[in-house]
C-alpha cells in the first residue's frame, strides 16, 4: 500500500460518522417515500422524465449514475497504479465474479422471480420480454 493510501485509511478510521451517513436508510426510505408520493401527485411529470431517453438509456438516470460515480473516479490514486501487479488475485477474483458468476446468477433470478414466483401476476404475452430485459444487466 502507499503511504498516501496509508494515511487517508489511518484518517477514516477515526473518522466519525457524519449524520447523514448514520441516518442513511432513514433517508433512503424518506426519498422512497417521497418519490412515490411525488410519482401519484405529479403523474405527468415523471412521465415526461421517463420519456427522455436516447437508445432506451434514460437520461436523467444516466445523469446521475455519473454524478454518483465520479467523486470515487476523482479519488483514484493515479500514482499507485503501478501496484496494481501486487493485487492480482484480488483483480482475478474481482473479474470471475463479476464476468462470469453474476451474468448467470441474475439471469438465474430473473428466471426464479419473473418466470416462477411473479408469473401469475404479469402478463402472459410479456413474460419472455422481461426475463430478457432482467437477464441483460439492464436492472
Amino acid at each position: 500500500m502507499s503511504v498516501q493510501c496509508e494515511v487517508t485509511a489511518k484518517i477514516a478510521a477515526h473518522a466519525p460518522m457524519s449524520v447523514f451517513e448514520r441516518y442513511l436508510t432513514i433517508w433512503v426510505f424518506l426519498c422512497i417515500v417521497a418519490g412515490i408520493t411525488l410519482g401519484q401527485t405529479l403523474p405527468g411529470v415523471f412521465q415526461a422524465v421517463g420519456k427522455m431517453e436516447v437508445a432506451q438509456v434514460n437520461l436523467p438516470v444516466g445523469l446521475l449514475i455519473w454524478v454518483m460515480i465520479i467523486p470515487m473516479l476523482v479519488k483514484v490514486d493515479f500514482g499507485a497504479l503501478h501496484e496494481v501487479r501486487q493485487h492480482v488475485r484480488g483483480i482475478g477474483v474481482t473479474l470471475f465474479i463479476n464476468w462470469l458468476v453474476k451474468p448467470f446468477s441474475m439471469a438465474f433470478l430473473g428466471w426464479l422471480f419473473i418466470r416462477q414466483i411473479f408469473a401469475p401476476y404479469l402478463p402472459a404475452d410479456q413474460l419472455d420480454s422481461y426475463i430478457a430485459w432482467s437477464s441483460s444487466g439492464v436492472a
